[in-house]
């Protein structure tokens, strides 16, 4: 029985990948090192949703806190 590789050649994917190696005007390890780090031209919004998120749920419980001190007050009379 023959393997895959004797039957059909080499895989594909690795020929694509040593064609993209070879060809000019694809990105080399010169031009990737001109170009400024992807995190610092598209900046994540992660960390300000997640302060929002924290700031909102403290004025949620202080809210908490002040309506259920509010209502004991008013309803323990």
């Amino acid at each position: 029985m023959m393997s895959r590789v004797q039957k059909f050649g080499s895989s594909r994917g690795r020929h694509q990948h040593e064609q993209a190696a070879v060809q000019p005007g694809i990105a080399t390890e010169t031009n990737a090192e001109a170009l400024p780090p992807r995190r610092k031209v598209h900046p994540s919004s992660v960390q300000k949703v997640t302060r929002w998120y924290y700031n909102i749920l403290f004025l949620l419980f202080v809210c908490l806190v002040a309506g259920l001190f509010w209502y004991g007050l008013r309803f323990t009379e």
